[in-house]
């Protein structure tokens, strides 16, 4: 088991199941049956930037890694293979409440030795996929506002350290300097 993609997939499953995401804009058929209409009713959410938002830049990763692996393998994906790594991912991390092992490999219909196997390469294969989905956000995102911003930030970060660690340099000599003068003093006058 992969310590890290475990980390990730946690998070991940975790962000999916929050109540936070749970955000919607009001559609003009979602209020139909109060207007007289019948069989349609409820909300449905017309737009996905909210969740845009709320969700991490690693989680937001490790969806489209999982969804990725899910496609057919003429894309490039694991076909039927990746869907079961899927289906298991959706089922391992996104439970509510979450189900223990046994309860998890019934849901699967699936052994305990064939249920640790397929989590093993949900990891590792997550990890192949999870590097070429952060390179291909990088490269979306490359000549935007905020990857500006974001260099500027890094830049701004580089300098401020820079100059806090001549600050302490500088504070540590200075305290050098006033030490030895302490000491220099003491031993002239005797003590």
């Amino acid at each position: 088991m992969n310590e890290v993609i475990e980390a990730l997939l946690l998070a991940w499953g975790n962000e999916v199941i929050s109540p936070a995401l749970d955000v919607s804009i009001r559609s003009p058929l979602g209020t139909m049956d109060e207007e007289g209409a019948r069989g349609v009713g409820g909300s449905r959410c017309l737009s996905s930037v909210e969740c845009e938002v709320a969700v991490s830049r690693a989680s937001a990763a490790v969806d489209r890694g999982i969804t990725l692996l899910a496609a057919d393998e003429v894309d490039g994906g694991l076909g039927s293979k990746g869907r079961a790594l899927r289906y298991l991912a959706l089922v391992r991390y996104t439970s509510r409440p979450k189900l223990v092992v046994a309860a998890q490999c019934h849901t699967l219909g699936i052994s305990m030795r064939t249920y640790r196997t397929r989590v093993g390469e949900l990891h590792q294969e997550l990890a192949k996929v999870l590097p070429g989905v952060v390179a291909e956000r990088d490269v979306a995102e490359r000549g935007t506002d905020a990857a500006a911003e974001a260099r500027t930030r890094a830049r701004g970060v580089r300098t401020a350290g820079k100059v806090e660690a001549k600050r302490l340099e500088l504070l540590k000599a200075t305290g050098r300097a006033i030490r030895d003068a302490y000491r220099a003093g003491l031993k002239a006058n005797g003590l």
